[in-house]
């Protein structure tokens, strides 16, 4: 009798510190054909998006996250993501250069991050993006994404906070010393490098959700970025507008159809998009209009849930009177006529 009622206390005890503390493993995987104007065909690898490591519609990853209560309503939290997950030949490279950050939350007062995480653009501006930052986003494919400023939606050494829901509004803001930005993301090293400051907000109450982003330049030859953006559902549609100024001075824009694409990035404009439910399917079209370098986007996207972990879709993106230029180190490059992408493929998440 005393065993059993030793076991028992030991289970319970054991049972207490796992409710306390968890470590999840997570990922996403994706994989489908997809091609470029003049491209190839390619499963996961077609020309003109990132060979092996990109789904078209997301990226491959696998990560660790975890929670430990420490009382008082105090947590600490942490997340470890690594993107380099090649589903076309099985290949990874194990670096959790997307999500490497520690943190701590208090149900009164919000959470802090240290470490790399997805910046506050990401996180405020990514919402009205109703199909994700796919390969096919318009928004990124007229280079007004506030997710792609600077060049990545990560942020390395940053503290970020974010604020709890207050009424409907949720205050995030992030900041990088310059000490910390060592050529970082391709732009910055410590002799030019200035503290870099980032600050964002939602109201999201009922149907309607508005946002506001800015963030300031991290070297000289950039500038402050910066976006807004309103969505509204009306149950048989979804809406959203969004407008923004990308952060580099006299760059006209920039073609993300190349894997050079995404670096320096300049211009300002606006986007659209709608989103409409059918049962498990939705259908989607958003359109972006760079109007410092004439660059226009439409894409069209559709989407097919088999479960609440496992989606088809169908991605296609086309440029319009695209003059931009690829501003890289070192010079810039001509864009390509009209490109389109199109992809379909299968996403399970777990």
């Amino acid at each position: 009798m005393k065993k059993s009622l030793i076991a028992l206390a030991v289970l319970a005890a054991s049972g207490t510190a796992m409710a306390q503390s968890y470590v999840t493993l997570y990922g996403v995987l994706d994989i489908g054909f997809g091609k470029v104007k003049d491209g190839k065909w390619g499963l996961n690898n077609g020309e003109g998006y990132s060979a092996g490591q990109d789904g078209f519609n997301s990226t491959s990853v696998i990560g660790f996250r975890g929670s430990e209560d420490l009382g008082g309503g105090l947590k600490a939290n942490f997340n470890l993501q690594s993107g380099g997950l090649d589903l076309s030949t099985g290949a990874t490279s194990v670096a959790f250069s997307r999500e490497a950050w520690v943190g701590l939350e208090g149900a009164g007062w919000g959470a802090i991050q240290l470490g790399r995480s997805s910046s506050i653009g990401a996180k405020v501006l990514g919402a009205y993006d109703f199909n994700g930052t796919s390969y096919s986003s318009a928004y990124d494919r007229a280079g007004i994404s506030a997710v792609t400023w600077y060049g990545s939606s990560r942020r390395s050494n940053q503290v970020q906070y974010a604020s709890p829901n207050l009424g409907g509004v949720v205050v995030r803001a992030g900041f990088t010393p310059k000490g910390d930005e060592g050529g970082v993301q391709g732009v910055g090293v410590p002799g030019t490098a200035k503290n870099r400051y980032s600050l964002g907000a939602t109201f999201a109450n009922g149907p309607l959700s508005v946002s506001a982003i800015a963030e300031t330049k991290q070297a000289e030859g950039l500038r402050t970025a910066y976006a807004v953006g309103a969505s509204y559902d009306l149950q048989v549609v979804k809406l959203a507008a969004t407008y923004n100024r990308r952060e580099s001075e006299g760059v006209d824009g920039y073609n993300t159809f190349t894997s050079t694409g995404g670096q320096f990035s300049g211009g300002k404009g606006w986007t659209l998009a709608a989103v409409a439910p059918f049962g498990a399917a939705n259908v989607g079209v958003q359109y972006a209009r760079n109007t410092d370098a004439d660059i226009k986007a439409l894409e069209l996207f559709a989407n097919y849930a088999l479960s609440k972990r496992t989606r088809l879709y169908v991605d296609f993106v086309k440029g319009y009177d695209q003059n931009a230029v690829i501003a890289v180190p070192g010079g810039r490059t001509a864009a390509a006529s009209n490109p389109y992408a199109v992809g379909l493929g299968v996403v399970h998440t777990f």
